[in-house]
């Protein structure tokens, strides 16, 4: 029953916003197409852009409380919003890293003992296939994210020069 009613919060928050990533857009992009040596105001226009934002996200950090995964990786999130998620770092390792700390301890550093099960602690109950797959997706999703990263600065690159 919780989780129903922190679903229906968070869809609640959802549809306030649903509109507003789309209206954003549309304003920067006239703002740009209209007068783009205006560094003023189209700095205003991003200014507010992100100030909705930010206010979006405030939001849901407040229903992250009860449902965090939610937070992280909203399955009704816009590629606008999941775009300034990813400038501000929260991607798929993150989840992983979170997984990490969550357990008690960083793993990376004691990885070799767990596997061997010289060290125990926290992690006791995850047994070392559990653990080293935990390993292998995090350096899969982290070389996945470089990937995508270096295409996004190449992008960003040539924007730049033209």
């Amino acid at each position: 029953m919780a989780k129903q009613i922190n679903h229906q919060q968070s869809q609640c928050c959802y549809e306030n916003r649903a509109g507003q990533p789309g209206l954003d857009l549309d304003e920067l992009l006239q703002a740009l197409n209209t007068d783009p040596t205006d560094h003023d105001y189209l700095q205003l226009i991003t200014k507010k852009t992100v100030n909705d934002f930010e206010n979006y996200h405030t939001a849901r950090a407040k229903l992250a409380k009860n449902d965090a995964p939610s937070f992280l990786a909203a399955s009704w999130g816009t590629t606008f919003e999941n775009s300034f998620l990813w400038i501000g770092g929260c991607r798929p390792s993150l989840i992983i890293r979170l997984v990490y700390v969550l357990c008690g301890c960083q793993l990376n550093p004691h990885l070799a003992e767990f596997l061997e099960g010289v060290r125990k602690g926290n992690l006791g109950d995850i047994s070392s296939v559990q653990l080293k797959g935990i390993d292998e997706l995090q350096a899969k999703t982290l070389k996945e994210e470089d990937k995508l990263t270096s295409c996004l600065a190449s992008i960003q690159a040539y924007n730049t020069t033209q």
